[in-house]
């Protein structure tokens, strides 16, 4: 640990506390680090090798460098070696001799030396997942212009709502708590943890993430996202056939949000009413009439047909679509103009996209052995995913494009070559 220096004394100029993430510190301000830290009661008693708010700052850059040579030391040396070699050469400078241990004056009378592997693993347990997902959660939210048509359908604010599985390492730990996928002939390579996001749709900006064992079902996981307080009024939901239900419909509709959510072919939608656009009334009924009052829905009902470019050729036809809506009104609420929102659902895949492959480039399993390492991993990946988001709306505002016509892989790679250990 650090040692040679008196508690208390002012960080300015204390090496540590002048390392960033570059321009996402933009976002992660140190004062935004030290309040999820404090708030996860993870501040430490004394200044050490590894104040929490560095260890936060490593804990995201490790999901800016992945793949090859981005182990701990590798990652840590790239946010720190420029401002410890800048003291090692003021210090010769000042005629000093080297410290063979590698120890550098880092201001207040203290010293620090870029600490080991184990050290950062350490740091890691020590901080826990709590601060990262609060960070996380304080930069959550639509960032999009409602008059955007990208961003809008009806008046309404676009929000989509998918999930995915992510491969953890494969030890004791991880396997007992999140468990793995199998079939009748054996189990999966991997342990997996299960998340669902959120996103807008226009800009792909999260609301918010939930993160749990592979053995939850989605439907649990978007529990959380209510929870969160992820859905207002004003927006409309949109997601696959696994959510469609009675209960968790009402949940959402309780929040003041609207929804358009695929009916699986299995579903049960008995017409009550058809409307003039051919649309019909339905009832989601509860299962149990104790539980409740039947809902009245809106059911769609359509399917797509693709001419080849330049003409000749057959037409295809897709699969029926089934979307269930408690927009009743075909008037103020037009079945083409849903109908043609629905296929912004898959912008959420996108999103997801840009989690599982340009933001784990060349590792595609987690680092973390267990639990706790694995949940701080995941939201550290949604912090830093939503942190590019909103320095991209920041671009494309001033550039007056739309944020979807900015490459997000351009982004991450633009975000982290500003990676240095200088204040921004």
């Amino acid at each position: 640990m650090a040692h040679d220096g008196s508690e208390g004394h002012s960080p300015d100029g204390w090496l540590p506390d002048r390392i960033s993430v570059g321009v996402l510190t933009r976002v992660f301000t140190p004062e935004l680090v030290d309040a999820a830290v404090e708030d996860a009661g993870a501040r430490e008693q004394r200044r050490r090798l590894l104040p929490a708010r560095l260890v936060v700052y490593f804990v995201l850059a490790l999901w800016l460098f992945r793949g090859r040579n981005s182990g701990y030391g590798q990652v840590m040396t790239k946010l720190a070696d420029g401002l410890y070699h800048q003291r090692r050469a003021a210090g010769l400078l000042a005629g000093q001799q080297l410290d063979p241990d590698g120890w550098v004056d880092a201001g207040g009378g203290r010293r620090w030396r870029q600490p080991n592997i184990s050290s950062l693993s350490r740091g890691r347990g020590k901080l826990g997942p709590a601060p990262v997902r609060f960070l996380f959660e304080q930069v959550t939210g639509p960032i999009g212009d409602e008059e955007d048509p990208e961003v809008s359908c009806c008046g309404l604010r676009v929000v989509s709502m998918d999930g995915s599985t992510s491969d953890v390492p494969d030890s004791a730990a991880n396997d007992e708590h999140f468990g793995r996928p199998s079939n009748q002939t054996r189990d999966g390579a991997f342990p997996q943890v299960r998340w669902l996001a959120a996103a807008e749709s226009g800009t792909g900006s999260l609301l918010g993430a939930s993160v749990g064992p592979y053995r939850d079902s989605e439907q649990a996981l978007a529990r959380d996202l209510l929870e969160q307080g992820c859905f207002s009024p004003g927006m409309l939901v949109l997601a696959d056939r696994k959510f469609l239900s009675w209960a968790l419909a009402r949940e959402f509709l309780a929040t003041g949000a609207h929804i358009l959510w695929r009916a699986s072919a299995s579903f049960t939608l008995k017409p009550v009413k058809v409307l003039a656009d051919g649309t019909y009334l339905a009832e989601l009924t509860p299962p149990r009439t104790s539980d409740g009052p039947p809902m009245p829905v809106r059911v769609i009902e359509y399917t797509v047909h693709t001419a080849p470019a330049g003409g000749g050729g057959h037409e295809e036809t897709s699969e029926l679509f089934c979307l269930v809506t408690d927009l009743l009104d075909p008037q103020e609420y037009p079945a083409l103009d849903l109908a043609c929102c629905y296929p912004r659902r898959w912008g959420c895949e996108t999103v997801i996209g840009h989690h599982k492959t340009d933001m784990g480039d060349g590792q595609p399993v987690l680092r973390s052995k267990d639990p706790a390492g694995v949940e701080q991993e995941m939201w550290a990946l949604f912090a830093v995913y939503q942190a590019i988001c909103k320095i991209t709306g920041i671009g494309a505002a001033a550039a007056g494009i739309p944020p979807d016509k900015i490459s997000f892989p351009h982004a991450l790679a633009a975000a982290t070559d500003t990676v240095a250990a200088f204040s921004p």
